[in-house]
């Protein structure tokens, strides 16, 4: 193998052990993930296609806000967070993101961000990484 070659191998070796470390050290930003799990942080039941990409063993309550109860869970890739805002029969609301996520429908308009990050303005906290309007 020539140098350049060899040389451009250990670069892509290098950028993707990055990309994966970062990928798996993402979930360990959000402290309300690593609570010990309670029977209050059950998903409520919703359309069949609501959890499509939600890891539902993973869920956590955070808070309510407004009438309208929030949780947070791991995506199934596993590098992504995801928001569960259920307003009961005003409309409910599932999104997913990596890093700092924002969703916003008729539940409401909700924010996740990692551990340390700054709080959105004009927010309300909710929990350790969970903020609303």
């Amino acid at each position: 193998m020539s140098h350049l070659r060899h040389a451009a191998a250990v670069a892509l070796a290098l950028a993707s052990i990055a990309f994966l470390s970062g990928c798996v050290a993402e979930q360990s930003a959000f402290t309300d993930l690593r609570s010990d799990r309670e029977a209050h942080d059950e998903l409520p039941q919703l359309a069949d296609y609501a959890y499509g990409e939600v890891d539902v063993s993973t869920s956590r309550f955070v808070g309510e806000h407004d009438g309208t109860s929030v949780w947070l869970a791991e995506g199934l890739d596993g590098y992504r967070v995801c928001i569960v805002a259920d307003a009961g029969d005003d409309g409910w609301i599932v999104g997913c993101g990596g890093g700092t996520t924002k969703i916003s429908g008729l539940a409401g308009t909700f924010e996740v961000v990692p551990d340390h990050a700054p709080a959105p303005e004009g927010a309300t906290q909710l929990s350790e990484n969970a903020y609303a309007w």
